[in-house]
């Protein structure tokens, strides 16, 4: 297994077949998925489906949504990283409630960020988040990151982050 990143408290690393129970686990908590896409928690199915789809992006490519681990516990956190299912490079993260507010979002991002960039080279990043979850919005605006768009969907504001200069001629944003 490749660790990407450690951080003082953190490792960011390639996906196991034993990450699919606490993913599982994760997107299975109402107030872990209640600002991801239409809200609604995802099945074990959905977990085993992601996984896979993980392993086989970092086969191919080297790059996806790194598992974060916490270092001291070995504990499964949850993820960090890109994929670019949008047609765009879209930088996410995902944690365990057990995690949070410990500062580990951002810690994480910043770590992931920095491997996107300096070892795979990749530009034109961009983050988005409903305008209800200020925790994910406060750790796009730490990474340096500006707003560059806002689109509506599920009947929500959607608001796009990314590096202005990277972004010089706007962002068209999807439509509902």
């Amino acid at each position: 297994m490749k660790i990407h990143a450690r951080t003082e408290r953190l490792v960011l690393r390639d996906w196991t077949p034993g990450d699919v129970e606490p993913y599982a686990a994760l997107v299975a908590d109402p107030e872990v998925m209640q600002y991801i896409g239409n809200g609604q928690t995802r099945s074990r199915e959905y977990a085993e489906d992601f996984v896979a789809e993980q392993i086989h992006h970092q086969k191919t490519r080297g790059w996806m949504r790194f598992v974060v681990e916490e270092a001291a516990s070995g504990l499964f956190a949850g993820f960090c990283g890109l994929d670019d299912k949008t047609g765009r490079l879209d930088f996410g993260w995902r944690y365990a409630k057990a995690f949070w507010g410990r500062g580990y979002g951002f810690e994480a991002a910043a770590a992931a960020l920095y491997v996107a960039q300096n070892a795979f080279g990749l530009t034109r990043i961009t983050c988005q988040s409903v305008l209800d979850n200020p925790g994910s919005i406060r750790i796009m605006q730490k990474m340096g990151m500006s707003e560059i768009g806002t689109y509506v969907a599920y009947g929500e504001t959607v608001v796009v982050y990314g590096f202005p200069g990277e972004w010089p001629d706007g962002f068209s944003v999807p439509r509902e």
